[in-house]
């Protein structure tokens, strides 16, 4: 502890003392309540012996005072005036005096003793503070002397005494006070220049926001020095800095915000922030801090490192490793990669391929037979590298040899199963004693009945876009990757379309490219993206992909081949006239959508043959009798649920869509019944599959399943 002088010093000179020096309105208020009560105990007590003057000059008094003090308390800001409290303080002294010098007011002691009392409170500063102790004291021995010469009692002796003993151990408990402050702030204020100083040498910057990123409650004096906007423009506006993200790095910051704000979790990503006319990299680290009574993550502790140096030295040497490859690139280029210009009218497609090595094992192509059809194949080889991309050299010359012969040999366009079957025999065998195998999906698109067909041989699945459904769709088909099986059944796969619908292939290096923390891009990003960009052309959605997963990945290159194809529906001739019905998921409901089938059925098929009909109805009778059955009946959370029914009409074509909820049922694993077993189930698959040409499975990520149904009439 300092001693009382230069502490007494200290706490003067300090912000904390200086506000508890004085305070202007509540000292005038007090003299005015007092000679209000002095003069209302006058005017009952002592008027009719000394007359109505004193009791005149105490109400003025208590008036002006009054006066001063709405004034003080309206016009003044801040209470800070010691001087004008002091020389109040004397007015009323003197005031004071002239009553019981020459009014001998009897009570009058008692309310100096309250001044003096409260006074000690009030006025705290040093100067007026020992100048005031010495009017006490002045005071005191002038009411003594009066009272030795008018013989007063020894009572009012000791009460005068009493007052000024008073007064001096108040003043002396509110210095001691002062002082306790003015030791803790300056603690305090140490602290915070220690803090000021660390904060000034660090280049990080750090934030503390609300786990929704909606408010800031704290950021580093670095965020002016790295990005040369004020603090306080960001802490008003929390958005604003969203409007310096290079716009190729938008969507993925949102992405990776949301996914935090929901998971709770760390996370860390690389994003590009505009300045001078250029771009600087910086990298954000997100840590998610617990607090409150339950230990709830509430908040993010944000720490922001410019990584400009190492984002440019980084692509400087990708660029230098790059020139080696480029001759061995362009020339798979060349093989592997077809031009996807079909100049088909109403589609817009768009491809592209990125190794993760000098050339790739990922391989597409396009083949358009007329103005409305036209072939598209996607292919992963097993591998990556040199090999790899033999093999898919190998492979695209085996289809384009196997869809040549076929059509000499048919004089026709040749359906993609006998295409798929005999280019899977020709490579199974080669690629079995290689230990190698293919995954691919070969489709076909016909713009005239508005139809998509497609052939899964163990690849990922085809993204649908449903403009009419508003929403995406994960397309699986139902046969095993080449190279497994030469003599495997290929099993096609067909969907109606319409205008704005989106397709979007798609290999396993997207999905599966990972971040610094290993975490998988995945179909659901996948999902959001194509969601989020139905307004876009093909060759936007492609680089908005390309560009979302590039930085994903973070700058150390894929770990797979990436190559996707994203394939937009312009305009379509073929109308689809579209019936729904919604039933209620239970047994009772059959009888109800066998008659809602037929009635479509014979409404806009009226040449068809009666047995074809029924055969329909039967196969969707099917359909709905298992989807009861294995999620319906199996969940009572599930039980009764609706089943949406839209049966349409492309052309000469029928298609029945049934939407419901439940958990993923593998519609490819039915097979034949053998009849010798006679067993009492099993055989509703087998009567869909031999009834309908298609039977197509998808589901999407909020939980909805659809079983597709076509039929060619």
């Amino acid at each position: 502890m300092f001693s009382d002088s230069r502490d007494f010093n200290r706490a003067l000179k300090s912000n904390i003392g200086g506000q508890m020096f004085s305070s202007v309105p509540f000292l005038v208020l007090l003299f005015s309540i007092i000679l209000f009560i002095q003069s209302f105990i006058f005017y009952f007590f002592e008027s009719s012996v000394k007359g109505i003057v004193p009791f005149v000059i105490m109400v003025l008094l208590s008036l002006i005072y009054f006066s001063i003090f709405l004034i003080v308390k309206i016009r003044i800001k801040g209470n800070r005036y010691s001087l004008f409290n002091f020389l109040i303080l004397m007015v009323f002294f003197l005031s004071e005096l002239y009553l019981y010098l020459f009014y001998e007011m009897k009570y009058l002691w008692v309310f100096l003793i309250l001044t003096q009392v409260f006074s000690g409170y009030l006025l705290l500063n040093k100067r007026y503070f020992y100048i005031t102790l010495s009017i006490h004291l002045l005071l005191y021995i002038l009411f003594n002397e009066m009272m030795l010469v008018n013989r007063v009692q020894l009572e009012f002796h000791l009460s005068g005494l009493s007052a000024l003993l008073l007064s001096f151990l108040i003043r002396h408990d509110r210095r001691q006070a002062l002082i306790n402050l003015a030791d803790i702030y300056y603690s305090q204020k140490e602290i915070n220049d220690r803090f000021q100083q660390l904060e000034d040498n660090i280049s990080q910057i750090f934030i503390l926001c609300s786990n929704d990123f909606e408010k800031y409650y704290y950021i580093s004096s670095a965020f002016e020095r790295m990005l040369t906007l004020p603090r306080e423009k960001l802490l008003n506006s929390p958005d604003v800095w969203m409007s310096f993200i290079h716009p190729g790095d938008k969507e993925r910051v949102n992405l990776e915000l949301n996914s935090a704000a929901i998971d709770k979790s760390y996370r860390e990503f690389d994003l590009r922030v505009s300045q001078d006319d250029d771009y600087i990299w910086l990298k954000f680290q997100l840590f998610p801090i617990k607090s409150g009574k339950y230990g709830l993550e509430d908040r993010f502790a944000v720490i922001v490192d410019n990584i400009t140096e190492n984002k440019l030295a980084e692509l400087k040497l990708a660029e230098a490793q790059s020139l080696d490859s480029d001759f061995a690139a362009r020339i798979q280029k060349n093989l592997l990669f077809s031009n996807p210009i079909l100049n088909i009218q109403g589609l817009d497609i768009a491809a592209v391929s990125i190794p993760s090595l000098d050339v790739a094992g990922d391989f597409f192509d396009f083949y358009r037979f007329s103005d409305s059809i036209a072939d598209i194949i996607i292919a992963d080889v097993m591998g990556k590298g040199m090999i790899a991309s033999m093999l898919g050299a190998a492979s695209k010359s085996a289809f384009m040899k196997s869809r040549l012969d076929l059509t000499v040999l048919e004089n026709s366009i040749p359906s993609i199963e006998r295409i798929m079957t005999n280019t899977n025999r020709a490579l199974s065998s080669e690629l079995i004693k290689l230990g190698k195998f293919i995954t691919m999906q070969y489709a076909r698109i016909n713009m005239e009945n508005a139809l998509f067909s497609f052939i899964d041989s163990g690849h990922t699945s085809i993204l649908y876009y449903s403009d009419r459904h508003k929403c995406c769709w994960s397309l699986k088909g139902w046969n095993m990757p080449v190279g497994f099986n030469p003599q495997e059944k290929m099993i096609n796969s067909i969907i109606p379309f319409n205008s704005g619908d989106i397709f979007f292939f798609y290999s396993d290096g997207v999905t599966e490219a990972e971040n610094s923390d290993g975490e998988q891009f995945g179909e659901r990003r996948l999902n959001y993206v194509l969601n989020s960009s139905a307004h876009l052309t093909s060759s936007q959605i492609m680089n908005k992909v390309k560009n979302l997963v590039f930085h994903y990945s973070s700058s150390e290159g894929f770990a797979d081949d990436l190559t996707c194809i994203a394939m937009k529906i312009g305009s379509v001739n073929q109308k689809s006239n579209i019936v729904e019905g919604i039933f209620s998921g239970k047994r009772e409901s059959l009888q109800v959508i066998r008659t809602f089938v037929s009635g479509f059925l014979n409404e806009n098929f009226q040449n068809t043959h009666k047995e074809i009909i029924s055969s329909i109805v039967l196969a969707v009778n099917e359909a709905v009798a298992n989807i009861i059955e294995h999620n319906y009946e199996k969940d009572s959370l599930l039980y009764g649920r609706e089943i949406l029914i839209e049966a349409g009409k492309n052309g000469k074509t029928c298609f029945l869509r049934l939407f419901y909820d439940g958990k993923d049922f593998d519609w490819t694993t039915f097979q034949a019944p053998h009849l010798k077993e006679m067993k009492a189930g099993g055989y509703g698959l087998y009567l869909m599959r031999e009834i309908m040409d298609s039977i197509c499975y998808s589901a999407n990520l909020d939980g909805a399943q659809c079983l597709t149904l076509i039929k060619d009439l």
